[in-house]
Protein backbone atom coordinates (compact mmCIF):
# COMPACT_ATOMS: atom_id res chain seq x y z
CA UNK A 1 0.00 0.00 0.00
CA UNK A 2 1.49 3.42 -0.97
CA UNK A 3 1.66 5.86 1.46
CA UNK A 4 -0.51 8.09 -0.08
CA UNK A 5 -3.21 5.69 -0.21
CA UNK A 6 -2.72 4.88 4.09
CA UNK A 7 -2.55 8.77 4.10
CA UNK A 8 -5.89 8.98 2.77
CA UNK A 9 -7.21 6.38 5.53
CA UNK A 10 -5.74 8.08 8.12
CA UNK A 11 -7.54 11.37 7.09
CA UNK A 12 -10.94 10.06 6.98
CA UNK A 13 -10.57 8.16 10.38
CA UNK A 14 -8.32 10.62 12.51
CA UNK A 15 -11.81 12.23 14.06
CA UNK A 16 -12.32 8.97 15.66
CA UNK A 17 -8.78 7.54 16.15
CA UNK A 18 -8.94 3.76 16.06
CA UNK A 19 -5.76 1.96 16.65
CA UNK A 20 -4.22 0.73 13.49
CA UNK A 21 -1.70 -1.97 12.48
CA UNK A 22 0.26 -2.00 9.48
CA UNK A 23 0.19 -5.66 8.48
CA UNK A 24 -1.46 -9.11 8.66
CA UNK A 25 0.02 -12.37 7.96
CA UNK A 26 3.33 -10.72 7.43
CA UNK A 27 6.29 -9.16 9.57
CA UNK A 28 5.89 -5.59 9.27
CA UNK A 29 9.70 -4.61 9.98
CA UNK A 30 10.45 -5.90 6.55
CA UNK A 31 9.84 -2.76 4.59
CA UNK A 32 11.47 -0.51 7.12
CA UNK A 33 11.16 2.43 5.01
CA UNK A 34 7.04 1.90 4.71
CA UNK A 35 6.67 0.64 8.40
CA UNK A 36 8.23 4.14 9.55
CA UNK A 37 6.69 6.05 6.97
CA UNK A 38 3.11 4.44 8.44
CA UNK A 39 3.64 5.23 12.18
CA UNK A 40 5.14 8.60 11.54
CA UNK A 41 1.74 9.52 9.35
CA UNK A 42 -0.50 8.16 11.86
CA UNK A 43 1.02 10.03 14.87
CA UNK A 44 0.94 12.89 13.39
CA UNK A 45 -3.10 12.61 13.62
CA UNK A 46 -2.76 11.21 16.87
CA UNK A 47 -3.90 7.76 16.01
CA UNK A 48 -2.40 4.92 18.44
CA UNK A 49 -0.51 2.49 16.51
CA UNK A 50 0.02 -1.02 17.64
CA UNK A 51 2.34 -3.77 15.92
CA UNK A 52 2.80 -7.64 15.68
CA UNK A 53 6.44 -8.77 15.24
CA UNK A 54 8.94 -11.80 15.45
CA UNK A 55 11.27 -8.77 16.67
CA UNK A 56 14.21 -10.43 14.61
CA UNK A 57 14.59 -7.27 12.90
CA UNK A 58 14.88 -4.97 16.56
CA UNK A 59 18.17 -3.84 17.01
CA UNK A 60 18.89 -0.49 19.30
CA UNK A 61 17.62 1.82 16.70
CA UNK A 62 14.51 -0.10 16.03
CA UNK A 63 13.41 -0.39 19.26
CA UNK A 64 14.20 3.65 20.21
CA UNK A 65 11.35 3.52 17.74
CA UNK A 66 8.98 1.51 18.45
CA UNK A 67 9.11 2.55 21.81
CA UNK A 68 8.72 6.51 20.97
CA UNK A 69 6.23 5.83 18.92
CA UNK A 70 3.95 2.65 19.33
CA UNK A 71 0.84 2.13 22.01
CA UNK A 72 0.87 -1.69 21.80
CA UNK A 73 4.01 -4.28 20.97
CA UNK A 74 3.44 -7.66 20.61
CA UNK A 75 6.23 -10.19 19.74
CA UNK A 76 5.33 -13.70 18.63
CA UNK A 77 7.63 -16.37 20.46
CA UNK A 78 6.16 -19.68 20.73
CA UNK A 79 8.75 -21.81 22.73
CA UNK A 80 11.14 -21.40 25.05
CA UNK A 81 13.78 -23.97 23.37
CA UNK A 82 15.20 -23.37 20.00
CA UNK A 83 14.51 -26.54 19.31
CA UNK A 84 10.96 -25.64 19.32
CA UNK A 85 10.96 -22.66 18.17
CA UNK A 86 12.58 -23.47 15.09
CA UNK A 87 9.17 -25.59 14.24
CA UNK A 88 7.10 -23.18 15.62
CA UNK A 89 9.01 -19.73 13.58
CA UNK A 90 11.44 -21.58 11.33
CA UNK A 91 14.83 -20.13 12.57
CA UNK A 92 16.33 -20.64 15.98
CA UNK A 93 17.37 -17.39 17.24
CA UNK A 94 16.11 -17.10 20.10
CA UNK A 95 18.39 -15.64 21.71
CA UNK A 96 18.02 -12.65 19.49
CA UNK A 97 14.52 -12.31 19.92
CA UNK A 98 14.37 -12.51 23.60
CA UNK A 99 17.30 -10.23 23.91
CA UNK A 100 15.22 -7.60 21.50
CA UNK A 101 12.24 -8.14 24.19
CA UNK A 102 14.44 -7.21 26.87
CA UNK A 103 16.40 -4.08 25.14
CA UNK A 104 12.54 -3.00 24.30
CA UNK A 105 11.46 -3.21 28.24
CA UNK A 106 14.79 -1.56 29.16
CA UNK A 107 14.38 1.51 26.84
CA UNK A 108 11.08 1.92 27.87
CA UNK A 109 11.98 1.77 31.72
CA UNK A 110 9.05 2.48 33.58
CA UNK A 111 6.94 3.99 31.70
CA UNK A 112 3.27 3.09 31.16
CA UNK A 113 3.63 3.19 27.35
CA UNK A 114 3.81 0.94 25.05
CA UNK A 115 2.29 -1.39 26.30
CA UNK A 116 4.43 -4.80 25.77
CA UNK A 117 3.43 -8.42 25.49
CA UNK A 118 4.49 -11.87 24.05
CA UNK A 119 2.39 -14.35 22.60
CA UNK A 120 2.11 -18.47 22.78
CA UNK A 121 0.28 -20.48 20.28
CA UNK A 122 -0.63 -23.95 21.44
CA UNK A 123 0.49 -26.62 19.19
CA UNK A 124 1.06 -30.57 19.84
CA UNK A 125 5.06 -30.00 19.64
CA UNK A 126 5.38 -26.87 21.82
CA UNK A 127 2.44 -27.54 24.12
CA UNK A 128 4.80 -28.95 26.61
CA UNK A 129 6.71 -25.82 27.41
CA UNK A 130 3.91 -23.49 27.70
CA UNK A 131 3.89 -22.97 31.74
CA UNK A 132 7.86 -22.43 31.42
CA UNK A 133 6.91 -20.06 28.80
CA UNK A 134 4.64 -18.26 31.38
CA UNK A 135 6.70 -18.50 33.90
CA UNK A 136 9.56 -17.26 32.13
CA UNK A 137 7.94 -13.87 30.84
CA UNK A 138 5.21 -12.96 33.06
CA UNK A 139 8.19 -10.93 35.54
CA UNK A 140 9.33 -9.14 32.53
CA UNK A 141 6.45 -7.67 30.02
CA UNK A 142 2.97 -6.12 30.71
CA UNK A 143 0.93 -9.32 29.56
CA UNK A 144 0.94 -12.59 27.68
CA UNK A 145 -1.39 -13.82 25.55
CA UNK A 146 -1.74 -17.76 24.72
CA UNK A 147 -3.62 -19.02 22.06
CA UNK A 148 -4.66 -22.38 20.84
CA UNK A 149 -3.82 -22.78 17.03
CA UNK A 150 -7.15 -22.99 13.89
CA UNK A 151 -6.64 -24.56 10.90
CA UNK A 152 -7.01 -23.34 7.14
CA UNK A 153 -10.53 -24.31 7.77
CA UNK A 154 -10.40 -21.68 10.44
CA UNK A 155 -11.16 -24.27 13.05
CA UNK A 156 -9.69 -24.06 16.27
CA UNK A 157 -7.54 -26.79 17.16
CA UNK A 158 -8.96 -28.59 20.94
CA UNK A 159 -11.30 -26.10 21.52
CA UNK A 160 -13.77 -29.10 22.70
CA UNK A 161 -17.87 -28.45 22.76
CA UNK A 162 -18.88 -25.43 20.62
CA UNK A 163 -20.38 -23.04 22.90
CA UNK A 164 -23.81 -21.33 21.33
CA UNK A 165 -22.79 -18.98 18.81
CA UNK A 166 -22.73 -15.46 18.85
CA UNK A 167 -21.86 -12.16 16.27
CA UNK A 168 -18.17 -11.97 15.58
CA UNK A 169 -16.71 -8.49 17.03
CA UNK A 170 -14.39 -8.44 14.56
CA UNK A 171 -17.54 -7.29 12.05
CA UNK A 172 -19.12 -4.55 14.44
CA UNK A 173 -15.38 -3.15 15.42
CA UNK A 174 -12.77 -3.32 12.90
CA UNK A 175 -11.33 -3.57 9.67
CA UNK A 176 -8.91 -5.44 7.64
CA UNK A 177 -7.38 -3.24 4.84
CA UNK A 178 -5.55 -5.10 1.94
CA UNK A 179 -2.68 -3.64 -0.12
CA UNK A 180 -5.29 -2.42 -3.03
CA UNK A 181 -8.04 -0.88 -0.68
CA UNK A 182 -10.50 -3.91 -0.63
CA UNK A 183 -11.78 -4.58 3.08
CA UNK A 184 -12.11 -7.82 4.09
CA UNK A 185 -13.87 -10.00 6.12
CA UNK A 186 -11.54 -10.06 8.91
CA UNK A 187 -7.78 -10.93 9.40
CA UNK A 188 -8.17 -14.51 9.03
CA UNK A 189 -9.17 -13.82 5.10
CA UNK A 190 -5.36 -14.01 4.08
CA UNK A 191 -6.50 -15.90 1.32
CA UNK A 192 -8.39 -12.61 -0.40
CA UNK A 193 -11.94 -14.72 -0.38
CA UNK A 194 -14.22 -11.57 0.63
CA UNK A 195 -14.65 -8.65 -1.03
CA UNK A 196 -17.20 -5.93 1.28
CA UNK A 197 -15.83 -3.20 -0.81
CA UNK A 198 -12.75 -0.92 -1.07
CA UNK A 199 -11.78 2.05 0.41
CA UNK A 200 -10.06 3.97 -1.87
CA UNK A 201 -13.01 4.08 -4.52
CA UNK A 202 -15.54 4.57 -1.92
CA UNK A 203 -14.57 5.61 1.13
CA UNK A 204 -14.30 3.60 4.48
CA UNK A 205 -17.79 4.98 6.18
CA UNK A 206 -19.32 3.99 2.93
CA UNK A 207 -17.75 0.94 3.21
CA UNK A 208 -18.32 0.32 6.65
CA UNK A 209 -22.07 1.06 6.27
CA UNK A 210 -21.95 -0.93 2.67
CA UNK A 211 -24.26 -3.93 1.63
CA UNK A 212 -21.28 -6.56 1.99
CA UNK A 213 -20.45 -5.76 5.61
CA UNK A 214 -24.29 -5.38 6.64
CA UNK A 215 -25.37 -8.96 4.89
CA UNK A 216 -22.48 -10.57 6.94
CA UNK A 217 -23.40 -8.70 9.99
CA UNK A 218 -27.21 -9.85 9.18
CA UNK A 219 -26.13 -13.30 8.69
CA UNK A 220 -24.40 -13.40 12.49
CA UNK A 221 -27.21 -11.43 13.91
CA UNK A 222 -29.86 -13.97 12.84
CA UNK A 223 -27.01 -17.17 13.05
CA UNK A 224 -28.04 -17.75 9.54
CA UNK A 225 -25.31 -18.71 7.18
CA UNK A 226 -25.46 -18.71 3.17
CA UNK A 227 -23.35 -21.65 2.05
CA UNK A 228 -20.88 -19.66 0.67
CA UNK A 229 -20.22 -17.54 3.76
CA UNK A 230 -16.83 -17.06 4.77
CA UNK A 231 -18.08 -17.01 8.63
CA UNK A 232 -20.08 -19.78 8.06
CA UNK A 233 -17.77 -22.86 9.78
CA UNK A 234 -15.14 -20.37 11.35
CA UNK A 235 -14.52 -20.77 15.12
CA UNK A 236 -12.80 -17.34 15.94
CA UNK A 237 -15.54 -15.01 17.10
CA UNK A 238 -15.36 -17.79 20.38
CA UNK A 239 -11.94 -16.04 20.94
CA UNK A 240 -14.17 -12.82 21.73
CA UNK A 241 -16.02 -14.02 24.01
CA UNK A 242 -14.36 -13.56 27.72
CA UNK A 243 -16.07 -16.15 29.64
CA UNK A 244 -14.18 -16.12 32.35
CA UNK A 245 -12.28 -13.38 34.63
CA UNK A 246 -10.24 -13.46 37.93
CA UNK A 247 -7.38 -12.26 39.94
CA UNK A 248 -4.96 -14.39 40.74
CA UNK A 249 -0.90 -13.69 42.40
CA UNK A 250 -0.58 -10.08 41.13
CA UNK A 251 -2.62 -10.99 37.49
CA UNK A 252 -6.25 -9.81 36.18
CA UNK A 253 -6.52 -13.24 34.11
CA UNK A 254 -9.02 -13.71 31.20
CA UNK A 255 -10.20 -16.52 29.57
CA UNK A 256 -12.55 -16.71 26.33
CA UNK A 257 -12.40 -20.31 24.35
CA UNK A 258 -9.12 -20.63 22.90
CA UNK A 259 -7.42 -17.82 24.32
CA UNK A 260 -6.11 -17.01 28.20
CA UNK A 261 -4.72 -13.17 28.69
CA UNK A 262 -2.46 -13.20 31.91
CA UNK A 263 -2.34 -9.12 32.36
CA UNK A 264 -0.20 -7.97 35.44
CA UNK A 265 -2.25 -5.80 37.74
CA UNK A 266 0.83 -3.65 38.56
CA UNK A 267 0.85 -2.50 34.82
CA UNK A 268 -2.82 -2.37 33.97
CA UNK A 269 -2.63 1.51 33.91
CA UNK A 270 -0.40 1.14 30.50
CA UNK A 271 -3.47 -0.42 28.90
CA UNK A 272 -5.51 2.43 28.11
CA UNK A 273 -8.71 3.27 26.16
CA UNK A 274 -6.67 3.23 23.34
CA UNK A 275 -5.52 0.12 23.30
CA UNK A 276 -8.89 -1.62 24.51
CA UNK A 277 -11.25 -3.34 22.48
CA UNK A 278 -14.67 -4.50 23.76
CA UNK A 279 -15.77 -7.40 25.24
CA UNK A 280 -18.77 -9.34 24.46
Amino acid sequence: MSIKDIVKVFDEVKHIKPMVSPSFWSEPLLNERLFKKFVEKAKKRDIPVMVNTNALLIDEEMAKFLIDNLHTISISIDATTKETLLKARSTDELEKIENAVMLLLRIRGDNLIPRIVVSFTEEDFNIHEKEEFISHWINEVDAIRVNKAYDDEKQVIHIGEDPDRIPCRDIYDSMTIDFDGTARACCIDAYRETNLGNVFKEGVSSVWKGKGISDLRNEHESNKYSEKSFCKDCDQWAGFNIVNEYEEKGLLIRETRYSTYYNRINRLDGWTKETRRMDV
